[in-house]
């Protein structure tokens, strides 16, 4: 279970800069870490149906650029990023969400709405 939170936090936390996009090393910027907003529920249908049920609600709820592989999910929302994976379990399935955001409200409220989209 540490693992996949570890992997989250990282995927959450990780990016990369477009094309143009240059740092100005002269003028340090403030800088603070996003929140971190996480939930988990244990579900009793296969790993497949959850796996649908994560990438249909990051859509539904206005992600942009979801993407699937495998029973991973993640998107973004104006300033926000949430991912969704889904793992087998002996008797249905486990569903592990979290969003990153630098407004702690944008990051409860996103996690909030995915929660309740299962």
């Amino acid at each position: 279970m540490r693992t996949i939170s570890l992997v989250f936090v990282l995927a959450m936390t990780s990016g990369c800069a477009g094309p143009g996009v240059q740092e100005d090393a002269a003028e340090p910027r403030e800088s603070t870490p996003p929140q971190l907003w996480s939930h988990h529920k244990s579900l009793q249908v296969p790993v497949a149906e959850c796996a649908k049920k994560g990438f249909d609600a990051l859509t539904e709820l206005g992600f942009s650029g979801v993407v699937r592989n495998g029973n991973y999910s993640y998107g973004n929302f104006n300033e926000s990023r949430a991912a969704v994976k889904c793992v087998e379990m002996p008797t249905g399935s486990f569903v592990y969400f979290a969003v990153a955001s630098a407004k702690k409200e944008a990051a409860e409220d996103l996690r909030n709405r995915i929660s309740r989209k299962f």
